[in-house]
């Protein structure tokens, strides 16, 4: 039988204060597979509660009993790096507060985005080919909405904005 040993109450307090603050699910599960283990609980009972292969709780116990803790965080998994991925909600807020009409490159005469204008945008004028899936990605990952877009009146009027002001202030007068 395999169990995790945890050497002193010091290290058994650190277990417990990580398994308060983490935040990451899997980090979370092998904390508590750990603090199972050194309870008692066998390596068959772990991978059933958790609905894990044995060999992957033992991995668990031997990462942990060679690294501590650290030996359990989760290995970023290698993968191709982003390419708009780093984009902020302020870059999203500059492209997108001028009409794809006003991109010269873009050649589209509309006046609502959608996420191919945004692709091609981004090749145009970055030089960075992506698929309408990473457009739609970066996006919602800055709290963009992605739906269907509202139309948005413009004007070339520099008065424009003051003049519908004035043309609501005038249709609610009783």
């Amino acid at each position: 039988m395999i169990y995790a040993k945890i050497k002193d109450a010091e290290e058994r307090e650190r277990l417990k204060e990580a398994l308060v603050t983490t935040k990451d699910k899997r980090m979370y599960s092998r904390l508590l597979i750990i603090s199972l283990s050194s309870e008692g609980y066998q390596v068959k009972r772990l991978s059933e509660m958790f609905n894990v292969c044995k060999a992957t709780i033992r991995t668990y116990i031997k990462s942990y009993s060679e690294g501590g803790l650290k030996g359990l965080a989760p290995i970023k998994q290698p993968g191709r790096p982003v390419k708009i991925g780093h984009w902020t909600k302020g870059d999203w807020d500059k492209v997108l507060e001028q009409t794809p009409s006003g991109y010269e490159k873009l050649s589209s005469r509309s006046r609502v985005w959608t996420l191919d204008l945004l692709r091609k945008y981004v090749k145009q004028y970055h030089g960075i080919d992506v698929c309408i899936s990473s457009i739609h990605d970066s996006l919602k990952k800055t709290g963009r909405r992605t739906g269907r877009s509202k139309l948005r009146v413009g004007s070339p009027d520099p008065e424009y904005i003051a003049k519908r002001q004035h043309t609501k202030g005038v249709q609610n007068l009783p």
